[in-house]
């Protein structure tokens, strides 16, 4: 792959911005490596004309919506699979299903969804690989589940990608689609009223996205935008094998594989450097 100057870097940026809904799928976006000349890396030179040429955040704020009617809730998903699990790139999918069987994800609160399609107008524009309920801060997070060692997609794209889900999403309207799960103390309903939305991206522990997080300090602007974007990073510290349950004691299951993790998922959340 031929190395881009930075005039290069914005130049394909801009050209993306024609439909900033999409722009998180730009090959810019998830190019590693530092520009030819200044040697600094391609998301830094990216994030920084993001935040003070475009005011992406703010562009991101204003995308059309999921409009009314829309159905969030697949009836098919009881945490059951048609297929067994596959090793290799099909697994990031059965992880969030995995996750999902879990319940309980630390402070991200209890697993209520899993691989939530986000269309607009017909146009596919990606995946709510889970949604999560924080019963203590009555949070419904929308999170990108990020792990795949063969794609090595970067931070930066792994926080667009979710952000652009979260943001195409009205408030008001994907938490009342939820509104039969809000569960809080003692099994008590939460007022929807009462709910505010978060967004983060898991990832990992040790992942190649998990090793980025730690030179946000020498990219400033990356640290910024995700500030801006209110993206939270959190890790997930199991090995990723996975199984499925031979059988069911529920005679009701949809699909006959079930997948599980082999280990108690342990989360911690990641800092972002304030530069």
């Amino acid at each position: 792959m031929n190395r881009l100057t930075a005039r290069e870097t914005k130049e394909r940026l801009d050209a993306l911005m024609k439909d900033p809904q999409t722009l998180y799928l730009g090959e810019i976006v998830n190019r590693r490596g530092r520009c030819l000349g200044t040697e600094v890396p391609y998301s830094e030179i990216v994030a920084k004309r993001l935040l003070h040429t475009h005011a992406f955040p703010d562009v991101l704020k204003a995308l059309p919506k999921i409009p009314r009617g829309h159905d969030f809730l697949a009836k098919d998903h009881d945490g059951t699979t048609l297929d067994p699990t596959i090793l290799g790139l099909q697994q990031e999918s059965r992880v969030a299903v995995a996750l999902y069987n879990h319940k309980i994800l630390g402070k991200l609160g209890k697993v209520i969804d899993y691989l939530v399609p986000v269309d607009i107008e017909g146009k596919h524009l990606g995946v709510i690989d889970l949604v999560t309920f924080d019963s203590e801060t009555s949070t419904l997070f929308v999170i990108g589940y990020a792990y795949n060692e063969e794609k090595r997609e970067t931070l930066l794209r792994c926080s667009l990608d979710i952000a652009t889900m979260r943001n195409s999403l009205d408030d008001n309207r994907f938490i009342q689609a939820y509104q039969d799960k809000l569960v809080g103390e003692h099994g008590k309903p939460v007022d929807p009223k009462e709910v505010t939305m978060g967004c983060a991206v898991l990832l990992l522990e040790g992942s190649y996205q998990d090793r980025s997080i730690v030179v946000l300090k020498r990219m400033p602007h990356v640290a910024d935008l995700l500030h801006d974007l209110g993206i939270r990073l959190f890790v997930v510290g199991i090995e990723l094998e996975l199984r499925d349950k031979p059988r069911f004691t529920r005679r009701h299951s949809l699909y006959p594989y079930k997948p599980v993790l082999n280990y108690v998922p342990v989360l911690r959340e990641r800092s972002i450097p304030v530069l």
